[in-house]
């Protein structure tokens, strides 16, 4: 008989599979609320994340605006541009890294570190590999994609620049935005991958001229290859800029100055509204280079270059104006009560105890009034009423002409030129001002540095008779929609008496009709001419700066404004005003009908 052990083996079991029965249970519970709340709760968010596998949001540049000259003619415009693109993102393969640089002739090295940490682009996530391909390898990777299925060629709009050369400074070029353009543009609607405008108007308009980007969502497939185009947003192309340039004067000027080999500025305003009619600055250089992958060869060639070829000569070059400043030290003279016809005599030299300071004449100019020493540019008549009256006077009625002050020019890089005054050497070269600081400012030297446009814009002040406009090189803007104009906006207004203004202007006239008169170059038959030469010296130069200002007709409201610097040129009046001359001869050529 067997012996009872008391182990219970039915209910023992039961109890383990209750056990199991709830733990099988609970798991498939937590199953069913994670399912639900993955495709219930979650729904939207992982939907998305598939979709975003599955499509691709591809970005759709938008036309830039086209530039256009003040006759209509098309100087800046759009062409296909070409970029090859890697579809691997980061992942390097030896085998195509070395059929990539079979097809294409660059290195492996070089593929290989594009490929490593060149740039991605968002959504995408396609690796950019040779930005700005050459026309005639991006058709041949064309005719062989299919071979390189880890490639692309992709087409995008490129900046074509129809002159190249011809008023680049003014035009200005675009290139790829920098990280640091991108942090202080992104909140206005930039992205990292945008094109904007470094210099000229394609910097100031940039923003207008972009347009705004469309869309397309590309369905892919496994390997990244686009399949289908599922929804797109078109672009909305920017808006056409309509210059004040006129490119036929623009070019005949710049020609002027390649042969006769001249550096410098020629700027013609139109004295009532403040429009820029042409704007030279030369040696000047290619708008296309820039625009694309520029060498280091080019890079040396340009920037060792001593003529400055990059810098815009009109409106960042700082230079002492010269004699052309002696009608803003004269006015001073008149708000200290000179009279125009107080005759001083000028034996060649102006002397402060053992400090001298001489005439450009040799033996002087003899008897001297207001209007001679503008006509043969008389320095001791404004050596010794500068001494008398004080600097104050003269930097006081220069700051109200615009010298020391940006003319708010809508063209990129304008600097604003000093003029000086106690307070400001102090501060520079901590000393004082001296005797010999008032006599050089008199005549436009020394410390003070003006741009060939802030002279331009002083000679506008004289010819309004006080009243100067802001420059601007935009007449307006279209996009085929709507129109925005620019209209004239006052710079400056000047409440002198109207006698200063009849004084300097006879003057002005004499200096271009008196056989005595430094711009005799200039007359012209049936024109009133009004001008001022100088001659400024400069420590780069073995010469003197030439340098011309002036407007015209000067014998009613005046309609065109000038000025001319040659640097290390020679004579203001013969050299600068050769050139000017050669200005008006060719403004009468297309403009004489409205001159009558």
């Amino acid at each position: 008989m067997k012996k009872d052990l008391g182990i219970k083996l039915g209910k023992s079991f039961e109890f383990r599979g209750d056990i199991y029965k709830v733990f099988i249970f609970i798991v498939f519970l937590l199953l069913g609320f994670r399912m639900a709340y993955l495709q219930i709760i979650k729904k939207d968010k992982y939907n998305y994340l598939a979709q975003k596998n599955r499509v691709k949001l591809r970005k759709i540049e938008a036309e830039r605006g086209n530039i256009y000259d003040s006759n209509g003619e098309l100087i800046v415009t759009n062409t296909l541009g070409y970029r090859l693109v890697y579809l691997n993102q980061r992942h390097i393969d030896e085998n195509q890294l070395k059929e990539m640089s079979e097809v294409t002739g660059y290195t492996e090295d070089y593929l290989q570190k594009r490929i490593k940490y060149g740039e991605i682009v968002p959504y995408t996530k396609e690796n950019i590999l040779i930005e700005d391909l050459d026309l005639g390898l991006a058709h041949k990777l064309m005719e062989k994609i299919s071979d390189y299925p880890y490639l692309e060629v992709q087409s995008y709009s490129k900046r074509k620049y129809i002159y190249d050369t011809l008023a680049a400074h003014t035009v200005g070029y675009v290139k790829k935005i920098t990280e640091k353009e991108y942090e202080n543009l992104k909140d206005e609607g930039y992205s990292p991958r945008d094109i904007v405008g470094k210099t000229g108007v394609e910097r100031i308009y940039d923003f207008q001229m972009k347009g705004k980007p469309g869309y397309d969502y590309i369905e892919v497939n496994a390997l990244n290859k686009a399949q289908k185009i599922e929804k797109s947003k078109d672009p909305i192309q920017g808006y056409n800029l309509h210059l004040t340039l006129d490119m036929r004067l623009q070019k005949y000027m710049e020609k002027i100055f390649e042969e006769e080999k001249l550096t410098g500025s020629l700027i013609a305003l139109d004295a009532q509204t403040g429009k820029v009619l042409t704007m030279v600055s030369y040696p000047t250089y290619s708008l296309t280079t820039f625009s694309s992958r520029i060498s280091q060869e080019e890079w040396a060639e340009i920037t060792n270059d001593p003529r400055k070829p990059l810098t815009n000569k009109s409106l960042a070059g700082e230079y002492p104006p010269g004699s052309v400043f002696k009608p803003f030290s004269a006015f001073s003279f008149f708000n200290n009560g000179l009279d125009p016809k107080t005759k001083i005599y000028d034996n060649g030299v102006y002397s402060i105890g053992k400090w001298s300071w001489k005439a450009w004449k040799k033996g002087g100019h003899g008897t001297v009034d207001f209007e001679k020493s503008i006509i043969e540019s008389v320095n001791p008549y404004y050596y010794r009423f500068a001494d008398e009256f004080g600097h104050e006077s003269i930097v006081d009625v220069a700051g109200k002409f615009g010298y020391g002050k940006l003319t708010n020019i809508d063209v990129f890089g304008e600097r604003s030129g000093i003029l000086p005054n106690e307070k400001w050497k102090k501060k520079r070269f901590k000393q004082g001002w001296f005797k010999g600081d008032t006599i050089i400012l008199s005549i436009g030297q020394g410390y003070l540095l003006a741009t060939p446009l802030q002279v331009a814009v002083s000679y506008m002040g004289l010819a309004n008779r006080g009243k100067a406009y802001v420059p601007h090189v935009v007449d307006y803007m279209e996009n085929g929609k709507e129109r925005v104009d620019i209209k004239p906006e006052v710079l400056y207004e000047n409440n002198l008496p109207g006698w200063y203004y009849d004084a300097l202007n006879k003057a002005l006239i004499n200096t271009v009709e008196k056989n005595n008169g430094t711009t005799k170059s200039l007359r012209t038959p049936g024109l009133r001419i009004a001008a001022k030469s100088g001659s400024a010296q400069n420590s780069r130069f073995d010469e003197t700066h030439a340098l011309v200002a002036g407007y015209f007709p000067a014998d009613k409201q005046p309609k065109i404004i000038f000025t001319v610097l040659l640097e290390g040129a020679g004579g203001g009046g013969s050299v600068a005003g050769g050139v000017a001359k050669k200005f008006v001869d060719k403004y009468l050529e297309y403009y004489n009908e409205e001159m009558k």
